[in-house]
């Protein structure tokens, strides 16, 4: 019966660090890379994203790049990150997993206003603000 325990025990402490460990990894994939602070860096070294779309919130125009959500057999998250730029392309706010960010989503979520822009068209926002 001990051996039994031992055995359990075993597997679902490894069970509970292969977890720990995916995701770990995926928080730092969707983590804005090194330095990545401005919309133009962060476009560069990032994967192409899912969507990035403008809005104007409170007067202010912000660029919203959403990144496709890393999957795993073990991590599977409830929607994918989410990076907010302000007018000047500095970044402002993020979140690993927008399903699981509430307070993230009641801040930046009402984009009524929203227009979908590509990639080039974020750069030249961002560039366009920086002169």
């Amino acid at each position: 019966m001990a051996k039994k325990a031992v055995i359990v025990a075993s597997v679902l402490i490894c069970f509970l660090v292969a977890w720990l460990y995916e995701e770990n990894r995926t928080a730092r994939k969707v983590r804005p890379p090194e330095g990545a602070t401005n919309l133009v860096v962060f476009l560069k070294a990032r994967p192409q994203p899912s969507m990035i779309r403008k809005f104007v919130l409170n007067g202010d125009m912000h660029v919203e790049v959403i990144g496709d959500p890393v999957r795993s057999p073990l991590s599977m998250p409830s929607g994918p990150p989410a990076y907010i730029f302000d007018e000047t392309g500095t970044l402002v706010d993020w979140t690993p997993d927008r399903g699981d960010a509430p307070s993230f989503v009641r801040k930046w979520g009402s984009l009524s206003n929203a227009t979908f822009i590509t990639v080039e068209e974020a750069k030249h926002l961002a560039n366009a603000d920086q002169r």
